[in-house]
């Protein structure tokens, strides 16, 4: 009783904070979008532009989904790539539950009913996709902070100090195989072993987040372009397109209390393309069209992937049963048919 107490008090708390959060970056937003300065701003809703950028967006997300397949089947679950690529897709949709555990929770819920899963590796590898999806962003983001713009040159010229943020998954990696060990070698006769993921393949996923972010950042440049009127001097081009959507995403994510990172993401993003603009708009008018861009990108985003996880939710998948998360069953073996002798 007392924990169920304590855990609905946890919860009113966290979605108190969320709340706040969100409601504070858009009070922020609607004093800049107010000023009257943002009317010079030449916009266009350039569909030819958006669309691609929501498709881009769902490229980013198949990296990031592929390699968790490749960690499931690294633990012996055996899903198929659809089996797998859905659920990942599907439970996106909890990360827009304060605390974002539901997308883990929601991959372990669909894989134990369509493949019978066990539990811990879904939830270990859907842990360490996550973090080194983040850790890719983190890597990239701090090593492009100089063509963002936005930190002094003598700070964001040495960014090597940062690096160690997207060394994290790998030194996860090397406490869960000592982990591991002193399992295999204290536990029970018998005992399953933890998951563990090869250090080789963890390497490898910091290569699928990178191209993820890199799909992010050319969505980035769509939409800004989807936008305007008249094209905009380019700036920093793809790698400050690239920067922007690298730090506000693990920026966003870091605050686990937000849903889905709401309004940190737009903040961070906000404040990382506006002196892009300065050139060709005075400083009111910058913030004001950095905001929009923010706005848009969301948008696009958010429905993209709700269209991609409701077609995927709604399709039919096959039941394909495995053992504990392992091995597949075998089929029954065909029951022999009565032959008709003629009377």
């Amino acid at each position: 009783m007392i924990h169920t107490h304590r855990h609905r008090v946890w919860f009113a708390l966290k979605t108190t904070l969320a709340v706040a959060v969100v409601a504070g970056v858009a009070h922020y937003f609607a004093r800049i979008l107010g000023r009257s300065e943002l009317g010079t701003v030449g916009f266009a809703i350039r569909l030819e532009y958006l669309l691609p950028a929501g498709v881009l967006y769902l490229v980013a997300h198949a990296f990031w989904g592929s390699f968790w397949v490749r960690l499931l089947h690294g633990q012996g679950v055996n899903v198929s790539w659809y089996v797998g690529l859905r659920a990942y897709f599907v439970s996106q949709f909890g990360k827009y539950i304060p605390g974002k555990a539901w997308v883990i929770l929601m991959r372990v819920g669909i894989l134990r009913h369509q493949a019978h899963a066990a539990s811990l590796p879904v939830a270990v590898t859907a842990t360490y996709e996550t973090l080194t999806s983040m850790a890719a962003g983190a890597f990239l983001g701090v090593l492009l902070v100089p063509y963002l713009g936005v930190l002094p040159s003598n700070l964001s010229g040495h960014t090597f100090a940062f690096v160690a943020v997207a060394t994290l998954p790998v030194g996860l990696g090397l406490l869960n195989k000592l982990a591991s060990w002193l399992w295999a070698r204290r536990g029970a006769p018998g005992a399953r072993p933890l998951p563990a993921p090869s250090l080789f393949l963890l390497v490898q996923g910091l290569a699928h987040g990178a191209c993820g972010h890199a799909m992010l950042g050319l969505s980035l440049g769509l939409v800004i372009r989807g936008l305007t009127a008249e094209l905009l001097p380019a700036g920093g081009g793809i790698r400050a397109d690239l920067g922007a959507t690298a730090i506000s995403y693990v920026t966003g994510f870091i605050f686990l209390l937000t849903p889905g990172g709401l309004g940190v993401r737009e903040g961070a993003l906000q404040w990382l393309l506006a002196p892009r603009f300065l050139p060709t708009h005075g400083p009111e008018a910058a913030a004001g069209f950095a905001v929009v861009v923010a706005l848009v990108l969301r948008l696009v985003w958010t429905a993209a992937e709700v269209v991609a996880a409701g077609v995927l939710y709604l399709l039919p998948v096959r039941p394909r049963t495995t053992i504990c998360g392992g091995a597949e069953e075998p089929p029954p073996a065909p029951q022999p048919q009565p032959v008709n002798r003629p009377g």
